[in-house]
């Protein structure tokens, strides 16, 4: 040994030091999942989770006991679920008591405009009080931009059917999405003051103009991840707003997606593309479907996939996030430009053809991110209709080939 205890005073001394470490032993193993991640103010600097898209409690009772320990986070995806107040009440309390956040997700009438398909009006109006800082907020509707582009021409269920010009479309877009937001949470819910969330694969810009608080960047197959995720988080940026991203594994394109995740280590990979990017939301979208069904007690995922989770957890406790926007340069948009960025031919606002413009953004934004990779954001140089819009960047490259030093 290298030590001796001279007297029974030492002895005591190291019992008590070896009782508190087995306590705080005990209390990281019981509890260190709440602790990791923590602000000044006790809530965490990044939510990191699952998205139980369908099925019932017991399949989120599953999930959540499969990712206790490498998650805080569950969002509430199934409208199984969500639509019974009693069973969603009861399947929150038991998340409450494993120490997870949660979110709630509330989707659009079944015909007209009330009710929403989510649960009754007093379960948001009693949420904070039975649940506190742990109820994150809904997850009101799903997809915005990406229905503006996918649903067919002049579809009532785009929030832009139709449009004189990109102004109009982007002010029409915004009042549509806002209107219905408006509607659904402070109307029939009666909470003004409830964080909105949402996912999407485009259009991120005019969500957050719309009132969301939180936009998760849907990561696919198929497409540049950064892209998305530097257009996700500048619109984030500019508009003081959170960002997150979340793991979808399938192609774009009206809801078709469908977590395959046949590749475990593109998996890892895309968590830790988001955790470097300083996401504060990372999820995995886990939603069996008609052409992926569930194959575990996990929905679509995997033993390989749960171990992905925890070794990405160990990840984020080892690398930690500067919790600042790593970009210092960002590629400013034209006004109004709703551009859907996956190819060089891509419509504007799904109502127009390319236009002149089209190919040169396509062409800047692939060159740039390949010069400052996740150190640059994508933004618009106003809000809507030429409002001005502050752009906290050091250098601002716009898209007519100006370039602006701060």
């Amino acid at each position: 040994m290298r030590f001796l205890l001279s007297n029974k005073m030492n002895t005591r001394k190291l019992i008590a030091i070896l009782a508190a470490l087995l306590v705080f032993v005990l209390l990281v193993t019981v509890v260190g999942v709440h602790l990791i991640f923590l602000n000044t103010d006790n809530s965490p600097n990044a939510f990191i989770g699952v998205d139980v898209g369908s099925g019932n409690a017991t399949d989120v009772y599953n999930i959540a006991d499969a990712v206790t320990g490498y998650a805080n986070l569950i969002i509430m995806g199934s409208l199984q679920v969500t639509t019974n107040t009693t069973e969603l009440t009861n399947v929150c309390d038991y998340l409450y008591q494993k120490g997870f956040y949660f979110i709630v997700y509330v989707g659009f009438a079944k015909e007209g405009v009330f009710p929403p398909q989510g649960p009754d009006p007093s379960f948001f109006q009693l949420a904070e009080s039975r649940w506190g800082a742990k109820f994150l907020g809904a997850y009101m509707f799903d997809e915005a931009g990406g229905k503006q582009f996918d649903l067919p021409p002049n579809s009532p269920d785009r929030p832009a059917p139709s449009a004189e010009n990109y102004s109009y479309a982007a002010i029409s877009y915004v009042l549509d999405v806002e209107s219905y937001l408006s509607a659904y949470r402070e109307l029939y819910y009666g909470v003004p003051q409830m964080e909105l969330f949402t996912s999407d694969y485009a259009l991120y810009w005019y969500d957050y103009l719309s009132g969301y608080n939180v936009v998760f960047s849907e990561l696919l197959e198929g497409q540049n991840d950064q892209l998305a995720i530097s257009l996700d988080r500048g619109a984030a940026e500019c508009q003081d707003k959170d960002w997150g991203a979340i793991l979808t594994f399938g192609p774009t394109g009206g809801g078709s997606h469908f977590p395959a995740f046949e590749n475990v280590t593109q998996f890892y990979n895309e968590m830790i593309l988001a955790w470097q990017n300083d996401a504060k939301y990372i999820i995995v979208f886990d939603s069996p479907g008609a052409d992926h069904p569930a194959t575990t007690p996990y929905g679509v995922l995997t033993e390989d996939h749960l171990n992905a989770m925890k070794n990405f957890w160990n990840y984020a406790q080892e690398h930690k996030q500067a919790k600042l926007d790593p970009a210092q340069t960002a590629y400013v948009l034209p006004s109004d430009y709703g551009y859907r960025f996956s190819g060089p031919n891509d419509t504007v606002w799904g109502l127009f053809p390319a236009d002149n413009l089209s190919s040169k953004i396509w062409d800047d934004t692939n060159n740039l991110l390949t010069n400052y990779g996740f150190k640059l954001d994508i933004v618009y140089e106003t809000r809507t209709d030429s409002i001005p819009i502050n752009l906290p960047y050091k250098t601002l490259i716009f898209w007519n080939g100006t370039t602006e030093d701060s």
